[in-house]
Parts: C-alpha cells; structure tokens; sequence
C-alpha cells in the first residue's frame, strides 16, 4: 500500500467515524432533551403536589424520576461511546500527519534522554522529532518506558524473533489497535499517581489482619443505627448521639493515616478504568503469535480476570472519594465508611497485588507492539530484519533513514562480513556528501532491529551485537570537559565494550576531531589497528586519506568506500551513494569560495 492508498485508507476510516459520531450526536441531543422535557413535568408534579391529587402527584413524581434516571444513565453511555468515536478519529487524523512525517503527538521522549548511553543521544533516538518521536503510538507511561527500554537495549534473537511475529499478528488488527490507543488517550497516568498506587501496594495494613477493629467496624454501627430507629419509639436521643461522637472519636485516630492512603490513590480511579479497558480489549483478541498469547496469558494469573479485578479497584477508589461530599461526614461517622474502604481496598491488595504490576507490563508491551505494528502497516516496504546467530554480518538492501522523506531519501547497499574475524568499512569523502547521515542511518535501523521493529530497508541481515557510536560530541561545561577529552570518553566506552561484550558494532565520525593534524592522524591509525586487532566490526567516517592506506595491509579486515560530489555550473551537485574505494574530490575550498572567502 502506498502512501495515497495509506492517505485515503485513513481519510475513509474518518468518515466512517464522522457518520457513527453524527448518528451519536443526534442520540446525544435528543436525550438532552427530553432530560428538560422530564425536569419540567417534574417540577409541574411538584408543584401539584401543594395543590390536590396529592398521592397522583407522587406517584407521577416518582415515575418521572424513574424514568429522568434511566434517561440520564442512556445519555450517558452516548456522552462515552461520542467521546470514544472522537478519540479515533484523532488517532486516524494523526497517521494521515505521520505519514506525511508531521509528528502529531507531542511526546518525543526526552526524559528518556541519556548522553551517557552507548548509542541513544549520537542517534537522536529521543527528542524533538527524533526516532522514539516518530514511531511512539503509547498514551500510557507504561507504554512509553517500554518503548524506550527496547530503543535503549538489545534484545537477544529468540525474543526479536517473538516481537517481530507479535508485530506482524497486529500489523492488520488495526480496529484492536485503535482501540487500545483510543481507550489511553482517556488515562491521565502521570508517573506521580502511579507512583502513589504502587507505594500504596508496598505500605503496611491499616485494617485487615486485626479483627478487634473488623468487629468493631461492623458491629459498631449496627448498633448506632439501631439507637436511631428507636428514637422514633421514644428512647431517648442521648444513647445514639454518645455512639455518633464515639465513633468519631475513633474515625479521629485513624484519621491522618486513612488521609495517607487517600492522597496515595485520589484521582486514580479513572485511570485504572481506562487500563481495565486496554486489559479487556487484550483479553477478548484471539492471537496465533507466541508472543501474543504469551502477554495474555500472564493476565490469567491471579483469581478472576485482570480487567474485572482492575475495575473492581477502580470502583473501590470512586466510593473512596466520598471524602469530598457534604454527606462523607455522617456516613462515615454513622457506618466507619473509610475503614471499610480501606479493608477492602486491602484485601484487594492481598489477592491482587502480586500480579498487578506484570499486568501493567503486559499494557506496555502490547502498546509497544502496536506502535512497531503501525509502522510495519504504514510501511509495508520496510523489512522485518533476520537477526543471525553465526559470526558477524549486516548487511542491507536499499537501507535509508526513517525520519527522511520518501521522496527525499536515498538509499544505499551495505555489506559488512566479519567471517574473518570482525571488518572496518572506511568511508570517505567531502563535506556534506552524506557520511554522517550514512552513519546514523545505519545506527538508528540497527536500533530498531534489535527492538524487534521493522527497520528502512528492503532487506536487513544483522548478528546479535551491542551497538556503540562516537558521533556528535561536543565539549561539556557542566562536567568540565573539552570536546578532545569528551571524545576519548567515547572512543574509550568503545573499546570497553569491545574487551567487554561478544560481539560489538561501532560508528565513529571524524575520529579525535579535538585535536592536531599529525596526533590525530597517529592515534585514528592506532586505535583502528587495535580495533582490527580485537576483531571488532565497524563504520569510520573520516577525511583523512591516510587511514585508507590500512586498506592495503588488511585487505579482509579493512575496506574502503566513498561519497563524492560534482561541480556543474558552479553548483556542488551531491547523490548520496556510497561507492566502493577511496574518494579523491574535496569540497572545502569550493564552500569557502562559496561563502566569499578568498583562498
């Protein structure tokens, strides 16, 4: 499918909706108005009920009321299924923007961002417009930190293989997706209230296990009822009104720690709606992937469905915020309604709790699944990569970078094979031919494939490697280092992970960049023969001609390819193609003409 036919498949898929939401709005209306019509022949029964026909009139009041709630109830369930139509009709509105590289939503995942890791800053994986920015359909922080720990960590080839077939199963399930999608953009789930519900699962019981106070939260009341019915039979109102300012005393000592437990979970009660919602879809999908089937499966474990037991909580929670009402007062002193929200609210805990946050991961999987998915379906061109277990290779077909557009990208072959023992691709060329661009093509699809993603590229072969980049440093005036010394961080976390790890893959650009001509050409020679020593596999990108000469005494190990540029007319022409051997033209002094500087 095309990027038209993708246009007019999402174009379709908002008019449908807009035909179902017009249909609602007209339900939604109708309703409204007959909510007034009934408010009025309710307050005209009210009114007779002062004049005659006094039983008529609270008989009609009573069905009038009945019938004002029903309506309100139905009015209701229209207000949530228009909301959710509008819901997916943003989702698809936002994929016609995507597809034209306009990133709709606006978390780019920049709290992610680490300059510390091995590869994620060099890449632009997080930030304004980056990878995570592009590809990221997670409403729920559960989603987004999942996505961001597999852009951030390899995955080793068992579970890439799973993720992948978990990608493909929903690449089509695209109502299942949307659903998902449209049912989080209604859960406000910031870090702070989750934060709170799991250090509420952590905290010491407050009612449950001591059955002095489950007597006494039970039976206390009854008896406090009991003295104010009989005060109708002329007992005297002294023995309820001592029961009523007892039990306050006793809701005074618990006070401040049933407060606790309140501000731990207030506001919360919609958002586990909402994941009891996602958790439903998910447990009403039949899937064939192992991957699938795997993630719901461990929402079986516990007594009961994980949807019905998250929703049961959530109710628990509603009642909770009782404590806002005028009324909170007398039925907590009368019925020691909070301690009994609290000991149900724990024993919930004692069932539910262990499982509670695997269920959480379960929605930020399938959510990070669907968002691979969604790009698998928006680009059905792009490979789902073959992760080999043998000595290192990658190798690509037509690989480009996923952030560039369609029409403006070009792509290139690469072939790295390091049966010999690892294998360095030197690429020269001059300024602005597209070596870093290559570099951070080839980083950012090594990224997604070992995500589980589908990545840019007709054809994507990798082994199972740590990626390590030395990109874009730039000196740190926080940490009180100089572009030199915060390049030989890099180059050394490299060579670490080189000693470290089974199995690494390098970018570097423009090595030791910080300092002289003859140091940095001496120490780029050592640091790649030590490379080639190590049997490490990699991409440098450099200027300096020199280094090609390795190619000549490794010739297994080392080879060279190039991007160059013409001059027609005056005008820098570029095409963006790798090419074998060494480049011979240089641009530096043509762009300084350029800019009117005299050389």
């Amino acid at each position: 499918m095309n990027k038209t036919n993708l246009d007019d498949f999402y174009k379709n898929r908002v008019d449908q909706i807009e035909k179902l939401a017009k249909h609602l709005k007209h339900q939604h209306n109708t309703l409204g108005l007959i909510k007034l019509i009934l408010i009025a022949a309710g307050i005209t029964a009210i009114l007779r009920i002062f004049s005659k026909d006094i039983t008529i009139s609270m008989e009609i009041l009573g069905g009038i009321a009945a019938l004002f709630l029903c309506t309100a109830w139905i009015h209701e369930t229209i207000i949530r299924k228009l909301d959710f139509q509008n819901a997916l009709k943003t989702i698809n509105e936002n994929e016609i923007k995507y597809l034209d590289h306009q990133f709709a939503l606006t978390d780019n995942g920049k709290e992610y961002s680490n300059g510390d890791h091995p590869y994620t800053s060099d890449l632009d994986i997080f930030g304004e417009k980056g990878l995570f920015h592009f590809i990221n359909r997670s409403s729920t922080t559960m989603g987004k930190q999942c996505l961001a720990s597999w852009l951030q960590t390899h995955a080793n080839k068992d579970e890439i293989k799973k993720r992948q077939e978990g990608a493909s199963e929903l690449c089509d399930k695209i109502d299942f997706r949307q659903r998902i999608a449209a049912h989080s953009i209604f859960i406000d789930d910031s870090s702070q209230k989750l934060d709170g519900l799991i250090h509420l699962m952590n905290q010491p019981f407050l009612v449950s296990g001591k059955k002095l106070l489950l007597c006494l939260i039970y039976i206390w009341p009854i008896i406090t009822l009991t003295a104010f019915v009989l005060i109708f039979f002329n007992v005297p109102a002294a023995a309820f009104f001592a029961l009523f300012l007892s039990q306050l005393a006793v809701n005074a000592v618990f006070f401040k720690r049933v407060s606790k437990i309140y501000t731990a979970t207030r506001r919360t009660s919609k958002v586990l709606k909402g994941y009891s919602q996602i958790i439903l879809e998910i447990e009403n999908q039949e899937f064939t992937g192992a991957k699938c089937k795997e993630l719901k499966q461990q929402l079986g474990t516990g007594t009961g469905k994980a949807s019905q037991k998250i929703r049961r909580l959530s109710t628990l929670l509603e009642w909770f915020d009782a404590r806002n009402s005028t009324i909170h007062f007398f039925i907590n002193n009368i019925l020691f309604w909070d301690l009994h929200l609290v000991y149900r609210v724990e024993k919930w805990r004692k069932e539910t709790s262990p499982f509670i946050h695997g269920w959480f991961e379960v929605i930020g999987e399938f959510e990070t699944l669907s968002s691979f998915a969604c790009l698998l379906f928006n680009h059905k061109d792009w490979a789902l990569p073959e992760i080999c277990g043998e000595s290192f290779i990658l190798e690509a077909k037509e690989l480009g970078h996923p952030l560039i557009r369609d029409e403006e990208r070009i792509d290139n072959d690469v072939h790295i094979d390091g049966k010999n023992g690892g294998h360095v691709m030197l690429v020269t060329g001059p300024n602005m031919a597209g070596k870093s661009t290559f570099l951070r093509t080839v980083g950012v699809n090594i990224a997604l494939a070992l995500a589980g993603s589908p990545v840019c590229s007709k054809n994507f072969r990798i082994s199972e490697i740590s990626l390590f980049t030395s990109l874009q440093t730039s000196d740190s005036l926080d940490k009180h280092l100089s572009l030199f010394y915060a390049e030989l961080q890099r180059l050394k976390m490299i060579l670490d992970g080189v000693n470290r790890e089974k199995a690494v893959f390098f970018l570097v650009d423009e090595m030791l960049k910080g300092t002289n001509t003859l140091d940095r050409q001496k120490g780029a020679l050592a640091l790649i023969k030590q490379f080639i020593r190590l049997k490490a596999s990699g991409i440098v990108a450099t200027h300096d001609l020199e280094l090609t000469k390795l190619e000549e005494t490794g010739k297994d190990r080392i080879s060279n390819y190039h991007f160059d540029s013409t001059i027609k007319n005056d005008a820098l022409i570029f095409d963006y193609k790798l090419k074998d051997g060494i480049c011979t033209s240089f641009n530096a002094l043509v762009l300084m003409k350029k800019m009117g500087i005299e050389v």
